[in-house]
């Protein structure tokens, strides 16, 4: 029987457009419809039928992207996707909601998490993206090592797929690469970024996110990191980095990468500290990394020294595991809090304030910074 094996879930949003992606069990076609939204006293929020559209994708195949577009900026729609194949037969989601991205001068949220397959525990995951979805971030920020092994197709839903489907109904991601993705075809096959797809950049509201693919960046010799031939001035993605900090205006800029440049823990890894003075000439405020499955968040860091007026806040969100093993016996110079938890990390813009929480698997706070312009 054809179904629906992933999704659908949400992909690149913009004030005017969405993305829908999902993956039946075999070729199919791609078809979608939405609808506007009223608010009402009891109900919540129900469709208004009269205001249905319909949207139809390429030829059959089995992992669909469908773009909807002319959309109305921070505005709630419903929306259902649907598959014929060759057979006949039809397999359609429920309906479900999305939210298009909010304008420059609108508040917003989002959070990051990562390791939901590096630490190998999918019970952790299970409680943790529901975690996220209670606090209804705009988007998630997923900083590698989302699955246990990129080449195997069967994780990608075990480890993330399967335990943030719910949250992925509503919620969009943004996935840089780690280690164990393995620079697989799946993870490109999955997501809808522009090429080449394992490093690329957005504005959401105020803030530009920039992500970049350090596993292209940085290779493992004898168990030790080794920088390769792109972490260079000539490489693509340093090019790509200085070109696109340069071009962006945002009130906030924030960068994602998987390799931490600051941990006390085990696998920091200090070649990518040759990126730090790109960061800091063009105004970034924040970096999350991710590889120690600890959370870690740094003073304000600038010139690998203490800037408390013009430092950059590193955050190690490692969070869907925790490794206190790690921990080193001591903090560093550069460590402000730190704590081996399974978590995730809340993110609220509202202007010129940026507020940071890091949550546990229960719910509980454990650590807040605020930041402001």
């Amino acid at each position: 029987m054809l179904s629906i094996v992933k999704g659908p879930y949400l992909q690149w949003p913009t004030p005017t457009s969405m993305t829908l992606m999902w993956e039946t069990s075999g070729p199919a076609s791609t078809e979608g419809r939405y609808w506007g939204t009223q608010r009402t006293h009891s109900r919540g929020l129900t469709l208004l039928p009269e205001s249905e559209k319909q949207v139809t994708g390429a030829g059959d195949t089995c992992i669909h992207t469908l773009v909807l577009e002319g959309l109305v900026p921070e505005t709630l729609y419903h929306y259902q996707v649907r598959s014929v194949d060759a057979a006949g037969q039809v397999v359609e989601s429920a309906v479900l909601s999305l939210k298009t991205a909010v304008d420059h001068n609108t508040p917003f949220s989002f959070a990051v998490c990562s390791e939901s397959g590096g630490y190998g525990d999918d019970l952790i995951n299970r409680r943790l993206f529901p975690q996220i979805q209670r606090h209804r971030p705009d988007f998630l920020l997923m900083v590698g090592d989302a699955v246990q092994q990129g080449r195997r197709y069967e994780d990608w839903e075990q480890f993330f797929f399967g335990p943030a489907k719910a949250l992925l109904y509503s919620t969009p991601f943004y996935l840089c690469l780690g280690n164990h993705e393995e620079q697989a075809t799946w993870a490109r096959d999955f997501v809808a970024y522009p090429e080449p797809r394992n490093y690329y950049s957005f504005d959401y509201g105020n803030t530009h996110f920039t992500a970049l693919d350090c596993t292209e960046l940085i290779e493992y010799r004898d168990g030790l990191p080794v920088a390769t031939a792109e972490l260079r001035p000539e490489g693509a993605q340093w090019r790509f980095l200085v070109a696109d900090l340069a071009a962006s205006r945002a009130t906030w800029k924030v960068v994602f990468f998987h390799y931490p440049p600051y941990v006390s823990a085990d696998y920091q890894v200090e070649q990518l500290r040759v990126l730090c003075p790109i960061l800091e000439a063009h105004g970034v405020d924040l970096v999350f990394n991710s590889h120690t499955i600890v959370y870690e968040r740094s003073h304000p860091l600038r010139q690998d020294r203490l800037d408390l007026e013009r430092g950059i806040v590193y955050v190690v969100a490692g969070g869907a595991g925790a490794t206190p093993e790690w921990f080193h016996p001591k903090r560093a110079w550069h460590t402000a809090q730190a704590r081996a938890v399974p978590h995730f990390v809340q993110v609220v813009v509202a202007g010129s304030t940026l507020e940071l929480r890091a949550i546990d698997e229960y719910g509980h706070l454990f650590d807040t910074l605020q930041l402001r312009k």
